[in-house]
């Protein structure tokens, strides 16, 4: 179902895959590199410090850091407000998409999803394509992509956009909550961060921790590429295989009181989590290819967020949202004050 936006190295296997990734990949690297800490750094808090001092002008502030991060690793610049709206549609119509692909939609509410989908795609591409810059970038994509049959750069692009932007955002909102939701641990976060230490280990265990528990992109799907056995499962050549990133992250083989969130969890603290137990950006070859770049987002924008701002929650019932990514639901909780 997620086809109905287009074809993208999300949904794409073999050669074709390996083409797609390599349009982006170097570009995420790029972007990664340790000499743009600093300047990730500045987008966030730029933006935080001239936000509305809410839950909803912070998540727009991340946004637009998070989209202006992605827009310069392709040498563009972002139009923050017009592209927020398409993403919001974008996440709309995945969130229709997931559902139907659980229970099957008549053929006036498939139609209807395609059509909107094909909708955001149409109106993507008209928005970017009038920067001259863009354009040439998405030639790129096109003459890189040449042996793919009907290959859209612009499909390309936005689910790039989409899962890179959309995951960042939902972790530093999923640490936004957990914040609120411990005081002390809060305290001692902004002290390591406001001491501008070299290390932080507290607040690097606790971004991991939040991850674990919440990890943005809960579970996916993988196609057998061969007929094997795993486990006692017998696996045909191109079945579908349901994977649960929430179930490694609670194994309990592999992790203490694992469905429990702790802030000090000693597995991050000492370094000595078994590394196929944590996957937020996924594992292997499919693995997120933007993961390096991601990490240090989040980890920038968390500095950010608690240099500036102090959060507290009236209750402790966890509320999500699902759409691609596992998010906090809206209107949770959480007040917000400058510091």
């Amino acid at each position: 179902m997620i086809s109905a936006l287009g074809f993208s190295r999300f949904n794409t296997n073999d050669e074709e895959w390996a083409t797609r990734r390599a349009i982006t990949q170097e570009r995420y690297l790029a972007a990664a590199k340790p000499a743009h800490e600093q300047s990730v750094s500045d987008i966030f808090n730029v933006g935080l410090a001239s936000c509305e001092t809410s839950l909803a002008g912070i998540q727009q502030a991340l946004f637009a850091g998070a989209m202006t991060i992605f827009y310069q690793a392709f040498g563009l610049v972002a139009e923050a407000r017009p592209t927020a709206v398409l993403l919001d549609r974008v996440r709309d119509v995945l969130r229709r998409l997931q559902y139907y692909s659980w229970v099957t939609p008549t053929n006036d509410e498939r139609n209807g999803a395609i059509h909107d989908a094909r909708a955001i795609i149409a109106d993507f591409g008209s928005q970017l394509m009038t920067d001259p810059r863009a354009a040439a970038e998405m030639n790129r994509f096109s003459n890189q992509a040449a042996g793919i049959d009907n290959f859209s750069p612009i499909e390309e692009f936005v689910m790039n956009l989409f899962a890179g932007v959309e995951t960042t955002v939902t972790t530093v909102q999923w640490v936004i909550d957990r914040l609120g939701a411990n005081p002390q641990v809060q305290d001692r976060i902004h002290e390591e961060i406001a001491g501008n230490k070299a290390q932080t280990p507290f607040t690097d265990c606790f971004i991991n921790e939040t991850m674990r528990y919440f990890p943005p992109i809960p579970f996916l799907t993988r196609e057998a590429s061969a007929d094997t056995v795993i486990d006692g499962a017998r696996l045909r050549a191109g079945q579908l295989v349901m994977l649960s990133v929430v179930g490694v992250h609670q194994h309990p083989e592999f992790w203490e009181n694992p469905r429990t969130f702790d802030a000090s969890r000693k597995e991050f603290i000492d370094n000595s989590f078994d590394r196929r137990a944590f996957i937020p950006f996924l594992t292997g070859p499919r693995m997120c290819g933007g993961a390096r770049l991601g990490r240090l987002e989040v980890e920038q924008a968390v500095r950010a967020v608690v240099r500036q701002f102090a959060f507290a929650r009236t209750d402790d019932i966890i509320r999500f949202d699902y759409a691609l990514a596992l998010r906090p639901a809206g209107g949770m909780s959480v007040t917000v004050s400058r510091r």
